[in-house]
């Protein structure tokens, strides 16, 4: 019960040790409310300090001895023995002194906060009935007149002490040199006022003297007149008493220090070490460290976790004395991105269950937070990764956790793009889960876009599906200013038509990954849209000329766009054929081994005018590419379809035919017969004649023009054969056409030509047949021509003897050789001859006797 002034009545055991005065006889329990046996362990053991100096046995007295407990005994008490003498003396006439034990439960004394200054204050009052103990009233000690105690005694010198106490050393306080200690009174309040500084469930194991005399005792703090061995001395009111030895000890000692310098207040730490009532473990000094942080406990821990430090149970204890609502925001931060961390290492743990425990709405957003204040590290992706699969086992306590915190991240604006646009793929393809925010920030942002698509090409499941709702999503809400790699995907998974990309857009896709083509090629052969190949083309091309890429490109191709397709669009069979093309010139360098074959399969001339504009329109800005084009167009083999393009891209680019020439002058050069079915235009004509090793094209041309008349003139035929042999020698081309002509001609043409040839002004005469002669394999031919002759000469020679004229016989001509090969005879001007008139020289030689 509490009395007036706020004094407390308290109920306590009691115990007296003393002897009867005048008799013979030991010290022995005379009295009390306790068992002998447990009173003696108090008296006797516990409190047992010494003996009062005989020749002045009133010296110092009384002394007083405060314990929390003694030996065999394990119930905490708050325990209090008086030593005193009234003069008297036993039956040997020595003094007789009294020990008197009080002795109070420690719920009691802890619920009263009872200090020993009150209980050396208090006021014994009437035994109870039962005889089982006696009241007290107690005037409690307040705080502030401990932290009085304390400040006059110098902080540091008792915050010194205390850490020494929790350090598990034996204290005994001597006197100042030169000085006396205080009385009783004042010694009680300096004990109580250094163990103030401990928590108040460290008296459950403190023990503490005002004198500790000449005897062995147990007191962990004592005033004494000197040290004995084992014990720590320290002076009183002097500087500097030593630091514990222990780790926790010192840091107790230091905080003490902080938070009076922080705080600026004695009473304040007093009255919040009072307050901790609880027993503490005897020197449990991590115990009263935490204990003692609780006055600071949310400014220590917040500091803690923001260092990285921090302990569960002290988290857990600021949880349970401060409400969640009442944390600002910062500190919550701490407090929750703590719990995460360790539950996401120890599921079903401590942790979680406190973060369920003392879950707050704000808990995703503070999460999320916590992640991005980290920046766009790979440490702050795998800790948005372990949070969002916490937050998705707490959906069924929490719904909606999940989706707050993945929000919460995707809208993190300060936070790298590239950073989140991962975050949403992983959430996708992780957990299962994606949210229209989180779309939208992959549509709205170039870099998240191009970081999403990353991984995207990277995952060797490659599931379009993503791929495909988004590009459903810009192309129904028709975004404005989407990214370039979205308008080429909706291309790429038939979503809009080629023409709607750009290569811009393109370039943006394959910039995504290395083998960015690779895949978008195979994804357009498996969705049948060889149109990518247009945006693709110069990105394409690149890799056409790359030593690694060029087979696998070609390998695409033939996949997306076989070869036999007659289905392509003109721009398509185009831009693949001349794929093609770069891919043969980087590999041989200096010839292309097909043609365009795309193109050779085109009939339509409507589409083949289609498919030059497609090839022009790509070649144009690029002579490299001009040149790769006219080689593929020439090809190996002439096709008409690819010289009408040819010619299409002569009459558009004037650089155009300076290429053609050179392309033909190769081919002319290696077999030209077969590309003289082109029927070269007369400006190719004219500028390839002009080259000495091709003067002969022209006349050749001419031949050959002569020869495909319906009816070929022979003058026409000679003029040509005249015109490209100035010199009276024959060019092994002209000849051979020449020689083609007379096989395939009757042998009077055969003989027409000749005579044709041999009138023509500087006409040749008979060094044509000698010529032909020369060629190798015209054996059949000098054979058929000589019986044609012989056949004649008799057809003559019947109608001259018809006329009745002899006729004089010329030597016969020499039989023809069997064989194809004639004896080497150079081609060049004829000799020197004399010059004759047109008879002499064409009289045939059956007129030789007839007429002289």
């Amino acid at each position: 019960m509490s009395d007036a002034l706020g004094a407390v009545r308290l109920q306590a055991h009691w115990s007296v040790l003393g002897k009867h005065a005048g008799r013979h006889m030991g010290y022995q329990v005379l009295d009390g409310s306790l068992p002998e046996h447990r009173a003696e362990q108090y008296l006797w053991t516990a409190a047992a300090t010494g003996v009062p100096d005989k020749r002045n046995p009133a010296d110092g007295l009384p002394w007083r001895v405060f314990l929390g407990g003694a030996r065999n005994d394990e119930s905490p008490v708050c325990a209090f023995v008086l030593t005193t003498w009234d003069g008297s003396t036993d039956g040997t006439g020595a003094p007789s002194y009294s020990w008197r034990l009080l002795l109070l439960d420690w719920a009691q004394a802890a619920g009263a906060r009872l200090t020993w200054s009150a209980l050396d204050l208090a006021e014994p009052g009437e035994q109870s009935a039962d005889g089982t103990g006696v009241s007290l009233l107690v005037r409690p000690t307040s705080a502030d007149e401990l932290a009085a105690t304390v400040d006059g005694l110098g902080f540091e010198w008792a915050a010194r002490v205390a850490a020494l106490l929790l350090d598990r050393q034996r204290v005994a306080v001597t006197a100042p040199a030169g000085a006396a200690l205080p009385d009783g009174g004042e010694r009680v309040r300096i004990l109580d006022a250094v163990c103030s500084l401990l928590p108040y469930g460290c008296r459950s194991w403190l023990s503490v003297a005002t004198w500790s005399g000449d005897g062995e005792h147990d007191m962990v703090l004592a005033f004494a007149p000197a040290v004995r061995t084992g014990q720590t001395e320290v002076r009183l009111g002097a500087s500097g008493p030593p630091e514990p030895r222990g780790d926790t000890a010192r840091t107790y000692l230091h905080e003490l220090l902080r938070l009076r310098a922080k705080r600026q207040s004695t009473t304040e730490l007093v009255e919040h070490l009072l307050r901790a009532a609880p027993v503490l473990p005897a020197h449990d000094a991590p115990m009263a460290l935490r204990t003692l942080r609780e006055i600071d406990l949310l400014d220590s821990v917040a500091d803690d976790l923001r260092q990285g430090r921090g302990e569960l149970a002290e988290v857990q204890r600021v949880l349970e004395l401060y409400p969640v609502q009442s944390l600002n925001e910062e500190i919550l931060r701490l407090i929750l991105s703590f719990l995460a961390g360790h539950a996401s290492g120890e599921p079903g743990g401590t942790a979680e269950t406190l973060l369920h425990r003392y879950w707050s709405p704000l808990t995703p957003r503070l999460l999320a937070e916590t992640v991005l204040l980290n920046g766009a590290t790979q440490d702050s992706f795998r800790h948005a990764r372990d949070l969002l699969g916490l937050m998705a086992a707490a959906e069924e306590r929490h719904p909606g956790a999940f989706e707050s915190l993945f929000t919460a991240l995707v809208e993190g604006r300060a936070q790298d793009p590239g950073w989140t646009g991962n975050l949403v793929y992983m959430v996708e393809q992780r957990f299962g889960r994606r949210t229209d925010e989180a779309d939208a920030l992959v549509i709205g942002s170039r870099e998240a876009g191009r970081a999403w698509l990353r991984l995207l090409l990277r995952d060797s499941a490659r599931d379009l599906t993503p791929l495909r709702r988004l590009v459903t999503r810009v192309l129904r809400e028709a975004v404005a200013g989407m990214s370039g790699w979205l308008r080429f995907a909706a291309v790429l998974v038939g979503g809009s038509s080629a023409g709607q990309a750009t290569a811009e857009d393109a370039a943006e896709f394959l910039e995504a990954s290395e083998d960015a083509w690779w895949i978008a090629l195979e994804v357009a052969a498996a969705e049948r849209r060889p149109e990518v190949v247009v945006p693709m083309w110069q990105g394409l091309r690149q890799i056409a000329r790359s030593r690694e890429g060029r087979s696998q490109l070609l390998q695409q191709l033939d996949r997306l766009a076989p070869p036999g397709d007659i289905g392509l669009a003109p721009d398509i069979a185009a831009d693949v054929d001349l794929l093609r093309a770069v891919i043969a010139e980087a590999a041989d360098g200096t010839r292309v081994p097909f043609s365009l074959p795309s193109l050779r399969r085109i009939a339509d001339p409507a589409t083949r005018d289609a498919y030059a504009g497609a090839l022009i329109r790509r070649v144009e800005p690029d002579d490299r590419l001009v040149v790769i084009a006219i080689e593929a167009l020439l090809g190996e083999e002439p096709d008409q379809g690819s010289w009408q393009v040819l010619d299409l891209l002569r009459a558009h680019l004037a650089s155009a035919t300076s290429y053609v020439c050179n392309a033909l002058d190769r081919r002319l050069t290696d077999g030209y017969r077969r590309w003289l079915q082109l029927d070269l235009p007369v400006d190719l004509v004219t500028e390839l004649s002009h080259r000495p090793h091709l003067d002969w094209l022209r006349p050749v041309c001419d031949f050959r023009a002569a020869a495909r008349a319906v009816v070929p003139s022979h003058r026409d035929l000679s003029r040509a054969i005249v015109g490209g042999s100035p010199s009276g020698s024959y060019s092994r081309q002209l000849l051979g056409e020449v020689t083609e002509y007379m096989r395939v001609a009757t042998p009077l043409d055969a003989y027409c030509l000749r005579k044709a040839v041999s009138e023509a002004p500087d006409g040749l005469n008979r060094d044509l047949y000698a010529a032909i002669a020369q060629v190798e394999g015209t054996a059949e031919l000098c054979a058929r021509l000589a019986h044609f002759s012989n056949e004649e000469t008799v057809s003559h020679q019947q109608a001259v003897s018809a006329l009745g004229y002899t006729y004089v016989t010329a030597p016969p001509p020499p039989p023809p050789r069997q064989s194809d090969s004639f004896p080497p005879r150079p081609v060049g001007p004829p000799q020197h001859r004399q010059r004759t008139s047109f008879w002499e020289r064409h009289r045939p030689i059956w007129f030789n006797g007839w007429g002289g």
